[in-house]
């Protein structure tokens, strides 16, 4: 039995007042006077040390009264729980969501997460829903009860659990897994005969480290009913260490560098000395110290003395955690960037065009770059090119087949040079009466007005490179009749006319100079802007040629880029002994780090698998962050869903306050009955 309002019982106490009262002796209250007796000496009554109770009845009567009523403010009441109630209880629908990303790894974690779904699975009772969902990059469904039946659904659910045996390589994209479970729930129509959910929960059962990606939960409007509970394991982190590639800013324009890689160590490392290691094909083991204080990270270069050997494995060693500290490393294979140049420059021309042009481009461990020289008049059929360079005007076959070229995707950089291009120009843009006309001038020009924010100029846009006043144009030609539309004008010359331009033609470019880069028509061959401005036209063929053969678990793999960009057909090799080949079309989606082989017609090419960057930061998230972006954490006795689901466990209490107050009634009523009897009108005391 238990008591709403147990202070109550206090009143008890009270019980000492009808006590007391029937200890007392009565008194004599009416004196009569005897003259007989006046004479006598008055004496006192002899006192009574053992005094007792008198009315027992009566005194019986009241004290059971007074406790009653004590009994009844407190509000007594009995919890029964029999097989009618539990048929009435309140369905719930818990989800839980399982992290089996790779920083799952560590230690006893991923025993104690399936600790954790045992425990949840505790909470359901006959009719709940249930549903069990591991998630890493991505979000997938183990299990799904509607109605809950005991022992046999926690069997069925235990089965897909256990099949599960370990994490995964992937990343933990916490956010896209919440938003997939609470649309999830949100969409769910019950069934006609089906009891309504009076609670809803998502259980998350992971380490919560850093590295989550949080970013779809940031604005998500949550379905109401919702109530979302973190089961954070490992908090007691120890530190951990992580190693990834650093992409170089522009890597084809770098010659020779070596690979770079950044050490990440986490605020509570254990130690800010770690062991920077590399495995060759050959067997052999090369190491170095690096020192990188905790909460810190350091850029290392490949030492010179490793770049020479054939590595294929990179590691750190000095951390807490082991699951990060290998790095498979692929070797980028050298591209080649074919480059053709059409017009009547001879190679060895200092002053020509193609000179300058086959001066700017050098090759690096990445690129071979391949300056092909064609003449305007040439009746053979149009090489292949990642970016054709126009000298000089062409003959109508070549200019359609340049036409058809450009339209199908290539990149075509016409530098106007004389009049004679003007039909070539026409024909290209697709307009009527183009124009060029020589600008004679005893000065020079100069460019203004140039568009920075375009991304063949974006290269220029740091103020430190932004200044053009010291690039001088001797000559120029003033282009005419041009189209008012689909042209964009990326710099002009001082007196107003375009100096280059920019169209967009079907799905190629179109890019056009009114001024050369020789000594005789500027400066531009012999200034700082030349290099950057030639590698910004081909930036996006060299970015995805010189694209890095360093890949994330996960994550798509476009096998077409491979074989320089003729990879159809390909099959891949996964790593370890006695994996079998997998056919792949385009595209191919490793489950696993390691070095995989990329196989076609007559080449192959290997590639590294590895981690995502983000799950070597194991460090807890602060749980400020989730009440940030919205989460609904609120607790379970300020959830209108549990208050109104304790105003029903409430109807099913006995309560007996009613039969206590009847009593204390129907014992007052006898004692006033009796009371009423004993009670006689005082008789005289004689004395």
């Amino acid at each position: 039995m238990s008591f709403l309002t147990p202070l109550y019982l206090l009143g008890a106490l009270g019980l000492a007042i009808p006590i007391i009262l029937h200890l007392l002796h009565d008194r004599p209250k009416n004196k009569q006077a005897f003259s007989s007796l006046m004479f006598l000496d008055k004496t006192k009554p002899p006192v009574d040390r053992k005094r007792r109770p008198t009315h027992l009845l009566l005194l019986l009567l009241r004290c059971l009264a007074l406790l009653l009523l004590a009994f009844v403010f407190a509000r007594p009441f009995v919890t029964v729980d029999d097989p009618a109630d539990a048929a009435r209880r309140d369905r719930q629908w818990v989800t839980v969501l399982l992290d089996r990303s790779a920083s799952m790894q560590r230690g006893d974690l991923w025993q104690q997460a399936k600790a954790k779904v045992q425990t949840a699975l505790g909470q359901l009772g006959p009719g709940d829903r249930f549903t069990l969902i591991a998630y890493d990059d991505s979000t997938a469904s183990l299990a799904e009860v509607k109605s809950w039946l005991g022992n046999a659904s926690e069997a069925e659910v235990n089965t897909q659990l256990e099949r599960l045996a370990k994490p995964g390589f992937g990343g933990s994209n916490l956010g896209q897994a919440l938003v997939f479970v609470g649309e999830a729930i949100q969409e769910a129509e019950p069934e006609a005969d089906e009891q309504p959910l009076a609670r809803r929960e998502i259980i998350v059962i992971s380490d919560l480290q850093k590295g989550s990606h949080l970013d779809a939960v940031q604005g998500y409007e949550w379905p109401t009913g919702i109530k979302v509970t973190l089961e954070q394991i490992g908090e007691d982190d120890q530190g951990n260490a992580g190693i990834e590639q650093v992409a170089s800013r522009m890597p084809w324009a770098t010659a020779g560098a070596a690979p770079s890689f950044r050490i990440s160590n986490s605020a509570n490392g254990i130690s800010d000395e770690l062991e920077f290691l590399a495995h060759t094909t050959a067997g052999e083991t090369l190491s170095q110290k690096v020192h990188v204080p905790p909460g810190r990270s350091r850029i290392v270069e490949l030492p010179g003395e490793w770049v020479g050997k054939s590595v294929e494995r990179l590691a750190i060693r000095g951390d807490a955690a082991e699951f990060d500290n290998q790095f498979h490393f692929a070797q980028n294979r050298q591209q080649t960037v074919r480059i053709v140049y059409i017009g009547e420059d001879k190679p060895n021309d200092a002053e020509g065009s193609l000179f300058y042009l086959a001066s700017a481009f050098q090759q690096s461990s990445t690129l071979d770059f391949q300056v092909e020289a064609i003449s305007g008049k040439s009746t053979d059929p149009l090489p292949e090119a990642d970016l054709f360079v126009i000298g000089d005007a062409v003959n109508d076959s070549l200019a359609q087949a340049l036409g058809q070229a450009i339209e199908g995707g290539a990149t075509a950089l016409m530098v106007v040079q004389s009049s004679s291009q003007a039909a070539n120009l026409g024909q290209w843009l697709g307009a009527d009466g183009v124009v060029v006309r020589d600008i004679a001038s005893s000065d020079y020009a100069l460019l203004e007005d140039l568009k920075l924010d375009h991304k063949i100029l974006k290269v220029f846009g740091d103020a430190r490179f932004s200044d053009f006043t010291n690039l001088h144009f001797w000559k120029h030609r003033e282009l005419q009749n041009l189209p008012d539309e689909g042209i964009d004008v990326l710099a002009r010359f001082d007196s107003g006319a375009p100096a280059w331009l920019a169209a967009r033609r079907g799905a190629g470019r179109l890019l056009m100079m009114a001024s050369g880069w020789t000594p005789a028509d500027s400066q531009l061959a012999l200034s700082t802007k030349f290099i950057p401005l030639l590698y910004s036209i081909l930036k996006p063929v060299l970015k995805r040629k010189t694209q890095s053969r360093q890949f994330v678990v996960g994550r798509e793999v476009d096998v077409t880029r491979f074989n320089n960009g003729q990879g159809g057909g390909v099959t891949v090799m996964p790593p370890g002994d006695g994996a079998a080949a997998i056919p792949v079309d385009t595209v191919f989606t490793p489950a696993a780090p390691g070095l995989y082989t990329a196989k076609g017609s007559g080449w192959s090419e290997t590639f590294s698998v590895n981690l995502t960057a983000a799950e070597s930061r194991t460090e807890p998230i602060v749980m400020d962050q989730f009440k940030r972006f919205g989460l609904p954490m609120s607790s379970p006795a300020a959830s209108p869903l549990a208050v109104e689901a304790a105003k029903k466990k409430e109807t099913h209490r006995r309560e007996y306050w009613q039969w206590a107050l009847a009593a204390v009634l129907l014992f007052v009523t006898l004692e006033t009955v009796l009371a009423a009897k004993g009670s006689r009108t005082a008789e005289p005391v004689m004395r």
